[in-house]
C-alpha cells in the first residue's frame, strides 16, 4: 500500500475532534433529514398518483365508447353491439384485442325514497363478464352481485356512504324510482354488497347492478346497451388521449371514444401537479445538503491548516490534498444518505402495508396516505444529490492551494 493511500484511508475514517464535531453532527443530521424529505415526497406523491387513477379507472375503465352528443341535455341513444368492428381496430392500429378489454354498460339516474330520506342515485348497469376486481378490493361486506343467471338479477352494489345515508344493511331491499318523461317507474333491488373506495365523487350516487334492469327501463332489446368501456392492460395516463384517437379512426361516426381523464380534469390536473411539486421538493433539499457540507468542508480546512501544510511539506500534490477533504466531505454524506435512505424506506413500508396515517376522503379521495416505491426515482435522487453535493465542494476546494506552507505550520 503507498503513503498516499495510507494516507487517505486514515484521513476518510479520521473521528472529528475539537469544533468540527458538533458541526459534523449537525450536518449529517441535515443530511439524514433532508434525504428522508425526498424519498417521502417520492413514494407519496407517485402513491397519490397511482391510487387515485386506480379508483378513477376501477369506476369508469380507461377509455369510454359511447354515441356522439351535440346536446347533453338529450338523452343519450343506445348503440348496437356489432356497430364496431373489433377485429378492425386491431388489424388497422396495432391495437391487439389481447391488449384490452371491453365491457358493456349502461347508466340510468333515478332517486332512492326511504322513510326518512331521499336521495339520487346513478345506477350502473353492467353484465356477468364485468370485471368486478376494482370492487372487491374495495368490498367491505358481503359479496359481488351474481348476472350470470338467464333472468333479471335484482342483486346490487352500494357504497358505505349511501347505505349509511340511506339507514340500509346489508340483505335489506332498496326501493329506486325512475322518472321516463312523465312516467315514474319503481324498481326493488336486493343490497347484495358493500363496498367503500373512498372516493366521494362515486361512494355518493354510484350502485352497480345488471345492464338488463337499464335495458328495459328504457324499451331497449338485449342487442342494444349504453356504450362500452375500455380497459387496457398497460397504459399511460398521458397517452389515453392517443390511444383514443386510435379508436376513433375506426368507430362509425356516431360514436366516440374519450378518455375518462376528460371527465375529470381537475383530479387529473391536480395529480399532474406532483411531478413539479417533487421535483422543487428535491432541488430544495439537495441544495441544503449541499450548503451544510459546504459548511464542514470550509471548517475543516480552517481545523487542518496545519496538516495541509505539512502535506505540502513533505511534497504531496495539491490535487491529492484536495482529494482528502473532498472525499472526507462525500464519505459524511454518503453516511447521512444511507441513514435516511434506511429510516424512509422503513417507515413507507410500514405505511404501505400497515397504514397508519389517515386522511379524509372528501379531500383527499382517499383513505390514508399511499406509498408507491418508484425505484427509478428514487435511485436517480440518491446519485443526482451527490453530484451536486461533490460540484458544490469542488469550487471551495481551491482554498487549499492558497495555504502557505510556512504561514500553516506555524499554526502547530
Amino acid at each position: 500500500m503507498s503513503v498516499e493511500h495510507l494516507i487517505f484511508n486514515r484521513f476518510i475514517r479520521q473521528k472529528n475532534t475539537g469544533y468540527t464535531r458538533p458541526i459534523v453532527r449537525i450536518a449529517t443530521i441535515g443530511v439524514v433529514l433532508s434525504c428522508m424529505v425526498m424519498i417521502f415526497s417520492i413514494c407519496i406523491s407517485f402513491g397519490f398518483k397511482k391510487e387515485v387513477s386506480r379508483q378513477v379507472f376501477g369506476f369508469s375503465g380507461h377509455l369510454r365508447i359511447s354515441p356522439y352528443q351535440t346536446s347533453l341535455a338529450k338523452m343519450a341513444e343506445p348503440i348496437h353491439r356489432d356497430d364496431i368492428d373489433w377485429n378492425a381496430i386491431g388489424a388497422g392500429q396495432g391495437i391487439p384485442p389481447q391488449t384490452f378489454r371491453k365491457q358493456a354498460f349502461a347508466t340510468q339516474i333515478g332517486l332512492v325514497k326511504t322513510d326518512i330520506y331521499n336521495h339520487g342515485i346513478h345506477l350502473k348497469g353492467v353484465e356477468k363478464d364485468y370485471d368486478f376486481s376494482f370492487f372487491e378490493s374495495c368490498l367491505i361486506e358481503g359479496n359481488i352481485p351474481n348476472f350470470a343467471d338467464s333472468v333479471t338479477s335484482n342483486e346490487i352494489l352500494i357504497s358505505q356512504t349511501l347505505a349509511q345515508k340511506l339507514h340500509l344493511n346489508l340483505g335489506e331491499k332498496l326501493r329506486t324510482y325512475f322518472v321516463d318523461d312523465e312516467n315514474v317507474r319503481a324498481r326493488a333491488f336486493d343490497i347484495v354488497g358493500i363496498y367503500e373506495s373512498g372516493f366521494s365523487t362515486f361512494d355518493e350516487k354510484m350502485m352497480i347492478g345488471d345492464l338488463r334492469h337499464i335495458q328495459r327501463l328504457n324499451g331497449w332489446n338485449a342487442d342494444e346497451i349504453g356504450g362500452f368501456e375500455i380497459v387496457l392492460q398497460q397504459f399511460s395516463t398521458r397517452d389515453l388521449s392517443e390511444q383514443a384517437r386510435k379508436f376513433n379512426a375506426f368507430l362509425p361516426l356516431d360514436l366516440v371514444a374519450v378518455p375518462i381523464t376528460s371527465d375529470f380534469p381537475e383530479t387529473f390536473n391536480w395529480l399532474e401537479l406532483f411531478d413539479m411539486n417533487v421535483i422543487v421538493i428535491l432541488v430544495i433539499m439537495a441544495l441544503v445538503i449541499a450548503i451544510s457540507l459546504i459548511s464542514v468542508f470550509m471548517v475543516m480546512i480552517i481545523e487542518k491548516t496545519n496538516e495541509i501544510g505539512i502535506f505540502k511539506t513533505m511534497g504531496m500534490p495539491i490535487s491529492t490534498i484536495r482529494k482528502l477533504f473532498v472525499w472526507k466531505v462525500m464519505y459524511i454524506a454518503g453516511k447521512g444518505m444511507l441513514i435516511g435512505n434506511f429510516m424512509a424506506l422503513s417507515l413507507c413500508w410500514i405505511q404501505k402495508n400497515y397504514p397508519m396515517i389517515k386522511l379524509d376522503p372528501s379531500i383527499y379521495y382517499i383513505k390514508h396516505i399511499p406509498i408507491q416505491f418508484e425505484w427509478s426515482w428514487l435511485i436517480f435522487c440518491n446519485i443526482g444529490t451527490l453530484a451536486i453535493v461533490l460540484l458544490a465542494v469542488l469550487l471551495p476546494s481551491i482554498a487549499i492551494g492558497k495555504i502557505k506552507e510556512a504561514e500553516a505550520v506555524k499554526f502547530s
